[in-house]
């Protein structure tokens, strides 16, 4: 049971949270709008600015000001991406997040519970748990530099201790708590 509460909690968490930052991030694309269309010339000395800390000189930033202001989606995209630094392409989808946030969390719970399925004995079932999960923290943290292109036995000494030291607060934690409602 407390799988299936923890996956939702994780995916209304995920989803709730995504869906802040979209609104957030349409909310800043909009702002942005109306100020090209109510403040044109702030909008265009932004663009000479930014080019300019760029390195272009006047002569360059004149031309970078024509082309990016001839097209009013053009200009929203360039302020919006180097202003406001948002990449609206990249913005989060708040289901597919939800739903990737708790397939990850139900994935993780596997090799946890998986022992307790197979032996009768829960204080042997609980150590092959504990280095199941183990396991599993450092292989994740080796399979993630496929992404983050770093070490794998660093990232998986680095997920391994992050997740051991997670756990065992969680462990403890929950004694704690046992030991004062029991």
């Amino acid at each position: 049971m407390e799988i299936v509460a923890g996956t939702l909690a994780i995916f209304f968490g995920s989803y709730i949270s995504t869906k802040a930052q979209k609104h957030f991030f349409e909310n800043q694309i909009e702002r942005e709008k109306r100020e090209i269309e109510e403040d044109p010339k702030k909008e265009t000395q932004e663009i000479r600015d930014i080019f300019n800390d760029m390195g272009f000189t006047k002569e360059e930033q004149e031309i970078a000001v024509k082309r990016i202001t001839a097209d009013k989606q053009r200009w929203l995209e360039f302020m919006v991406q180097e202003e406001i630094g948002i990449s609206p392409g990249l913005i989060d989808k708040p289901f597919e997040i939800g739903f990737i946030s708790a397939g990850s969390f139900l994935l993780g719970a596997f090799p946890a519970i998986f022992p307790f399925f197979l032996f009768a004995n829960v204080s042997k079932a609980l150590v092959i748990s504990a280095f199941l999960v183990l396991g599993f923290l450092f292989i994740l943290g080796a399979i993630k530099t496929k992404v983050t292109k770093s070490n794998w036995l660093v990232s998986g000494l680095e997920t391994l201790l992050i997740g051991a030291v997670s756990c065992g607060a969680g462990f403890l934690l929950g004694r704690i708590a046992a030991g004062y409602f029991h």
